[in-house]
């Protein structure tokens, strides 16, 4: 693969250099570190076909992506960050995870999370598309700020591919590439869902699992289709309404409104778009699957805190 033209490396004692070569590469946060304490970081972004892969170094900091950053996003992202050296305290969803060498988490950037780093460390950071990682399990928000051990199992195997891959990174040709994706998000995956099956959480049996994912993909796949709601899914998928109604009631949140939130994201990403600039806000809309654009503006507000105009006015013109 060699090194692509879109990795970069920074080295920097200035903070705030730093802190936005930290955002450029991962996901806009903020960052702060202990008052009149010198700093030094490093960071190395190195692109894998459509999955980032990071290493970072550094002094003791913490980072922070709030609600409104959160909100503000057109780019939905899983982090995976893995302890090299050092430690830290991921918390989001009420979680808290404690993560030392060869441990790791996810967290998901649609929501706030914070992670401090109170000395010294090295991570690996994996940066992956939201909607691909959707795939490979049931729930992310049941396994952000989980910790899974480096040390043993499917978390072991896990991390020691992270680690290979990143070292091997210019060896890498683009078919191995592709490959290693795949094998990596099914490792990560497999290695979070053991981990939650140590916690009190309901179980989904493997064949329910295998239904919600399918579900999952078809919803993605077919956001624009205005007829999509638990009904079409249920005869598309050759299974009865009332089944699929209850098995998404189990994990906590209905389909219905699962479908009407990936609507809104899918539409706010687009109104964030340059290349976009040309449809106008209710075309996107209804590509979106919303049938009514003066109810899909009020749910955008109550979703984002302004209209669709003005997101798009603040993004593009900003």
């Amino acid at each position: 693969m060699g090194l692509a033209s879109d990795t970069f490396r920074n080295e920097s004692s200035d903070f705030s250099h730093w802190r936005d070569a930290v955002c450029d590469a991962v996901v806009d946060l903020d960052c702060a570190k202990p008052s009149n304490s010198p700093f030094h970081g490093t960071i190395l972004s190195l692109p894998m076909r459509d999955l980032r892969m990071i290493k970072v170094a550094a002094t003791p900091h913490q980072v922070t992506r709030d609600r409104q950053r959160a909100s503000k996003a057109t780019e939905e992202f899983v982090l995976l960050s893995q302890v090299v050296s050092g430690s830290s305290t991921l918390v989001q969803g009420g979680r808290e995870a404690r993560l030392q060498a060869g441990d790791f988490a996810i967290y998901d950037t649609t929501t706030p999370y914070q992670m401090v780093l109170d000395r010294p460390f090295e991570m690996n950071v994996v940066r992956i598309e939201r909607s691909r990682f959707a795939r490979h399990v049931s729930d992310i928000s049941n396994l952000t700020a989980l910790a899974v051990s480096g040390r043993r199992g499917t978390g072991r195997i896990a991390s020691m591919l992270i680690e290979e891959t990143l070292s091997q990174f210019e060896d890498i040709g683009d078919h191995g590439a592709r490959q290693l994706n795949t094998t990596m998000l099914a490792l990560i995956a497999a290695a979070l869902t053991e981990a939650a099956g140590e916690r009190p959480v309901d179980r989904m049996s493997e064949p329910r699992h295998l239904l919600v994912q399918r579900v999952i993909r078809l919803v993605e796949d077919e956001l624009g289709n205005e007829e999509l709601n638990c009904d079409y899914i249920a005869r598309r998928l050759g299974i009865s309404d009332r089944y699929l109604r209850k098995l998404f009631s189990e994990r906590g949140a209905s389909l219905s409104d699962m479908i009407w939130d990936r609507r809104l994201i899918e539409a706010q990403r687009q109104l964030g778009q340059v290349v976009t600039v040309q449809k106008s806000v209710t075309t996107i809309a209804y590509e979106c699957g919303f049938k009514d654009s003066a109810h899909f503006s009020r749910a955008f507000r109550s979703r984002f805190g302004m209209s669709p105009r003005e997101f798009r006015n603040q993004r593009i013109k900003g």
